[in-house]
């Protein structure tokens, strides 16, 4: 039996300008399998976000500007780059440890769907996409039984979908689908593509290229994260909690989850965090013995901070909110003498900078600038201490 290794994507269209934590679910199932030396794939949807997908809508989305698409699909890169670095880390705590054998990539669709034509598209995978099933879709029933009606391009979008995965397939031995459970008719329609392509490409060498039984594609669906009364989180549900600090800072962030009700503690542990299953169970039931404290909610708060935005700011946002809603003891209301204090900052040195740190790369501007000089622009953005500092830094061609 020859022994190949699984390869695993998943995808998210940049149709905000952050991720929420609803995308953390798919994404954990991804970083679990890269520790564990899958190759594994997180795929920035920069032209399927120029459609939109319409699975669970009954509105058409709202027609973005290519400048605002752009400006999403940056911050989103360098999001997944920093979640990507931050899961080595955090993986490090529990033993694991970089191997050969990891293998983690950060694509873009854009790559290869700008290079396509329909001619191919609709050569290739078309015939396989058959219209009686697209159409006994629930997303497409009720989008035009209750909604607004399904548009053309909103209708294609599973086949985008699709190519996506019969491009990696074929190019990155990508077999498998991860996404929420709201994804399952994409996840099917892509796997029945994907078949389809391989037993029917006009390529012979493609269709010999891939041995049915060692590189058959399948899909694997995850819970979608819901509130207590069962509604969806996310950007289209108007509740969504953010993974940029600039828009749910790292304290409210470490708030959302201690406001969680005890009996789903076990479950979010399990869905985001990497600690062991009976170090849980432990948890949980040391938690159940003094509920009051809540022992679980911080665990579970300070975990999740520290694998977004690192250990710094997560010992942090404990800190802030122990002291502010806590009982602070005698001694962590002593300041510190200020020599020492000094020292300590001497002796360490000058903190390096992180991609948990850095500073944000969205920058907004008032429209008034487009008025002022180029010295003006760069004091009003931060990058120099003083119109006079702006306009020396340019002369100087330091900018």
């Amino acid at each position: 039996m020859i022994d190949k290794r699984v390869g695993a994507y998943v995808g998210i269209d940049p149709t905000a300008s952050s991720l929420h934590v609803g995308h953390l679910l798919p994404l954990m199932s991804l970083f679990w399998m890269y520790l564990h030396g899958y190759h594994s794939v997180s795929l920035l949807g920069g032209a399927t976000a120029k459609i939109g997908d319409p699975t669970g809508r009954l509105t058409t989305r709202t027609k973005e500007h290519s400048a605002v698409r752009t400006a999403n699909m940056v911050n989103m890169h360098y999001q997944l780059k920093k979640l990507w670095v931050n899961v080595e880390e955090y993986g490090r705590k529990f033993g694991y440890n970089w191997e050969w054998a990891w293998h983690r990539e950060l694509v873009n669709n854009n790559t290869w769907t700008n290079k396509l034509t329909v001619i191919e598209l609709l050569q290739i995978i078309g015939p396989g996409m058959r219209l009686g099933t697209m159409l006994a879709r629930d997303t497409v029933k009720n989008k035009l039984s209750k909604g607004d009606g399904m548009s053309y391009a909103e209708f294609s979008y599973p086949v985008l979908q699709a190519w996506d995965w019969w491009h990696m397939y074929n190019t990155k031995d990508i077999q498998m689908q991860i996404g929420g459970a709201d994804q399952y008719g994409n996840i099917v329609a892509g796997l029945n593509a994907v078949k389809y392509i391989s037993s029917n490409h006009p390529d012979p060498d493609v269709r010999q290229g891939k041995d049915a039984d060692i590189a058959q594609p399948f899909g694997f669906t995850v819970p979608l994260l819901t509130t207590a009364a069962g509604e969806k989180f996310g950007k289209s549900a108007g509740n969504a909690v953010w993974l940029d600090k600039e828009l749910t800072s790292t304290f409210e962030l470490y708030g959302f989850w201690m406001r969680q009700a005890d009996a789903d503690m076990p479950r979010y542990l399990r869905y985001f965090t990497f600690l062991p299953s009976p170090e849980i169970d432990a948890l949980i039931e040391e938690h159940n013995q003094a509920p009051h404290e809540r022992k679980a909610q911080h665990v579970l708060a300070r975990n999740f901070v520290e694998l977004i935005h690192g250990p710094a700011e997560a010992k942090a946002a404990e800190t802030n909110h122990r002291l502010l809603f806590g009982k602070p003891s005698l001694s962590s209301l002593i300041e510190t003498p200020k020599g020492n204090a000094a020292a300590e900052v001497e002796k360490k040195g000058p903190t390096p900078v992180t991609l948990n740190n850095a500073p944000s790369i969205n920058i907004t501007l008032p429209r008034s600038v487009l008025s002022k000089s180029i010295g003006k622009i760069a004091f009003a953005a931060g990058l120099a201490e003083s119109a006079s500092d702006g306009h020396r830094l340019v002369s100087n061609g330091s900018l």
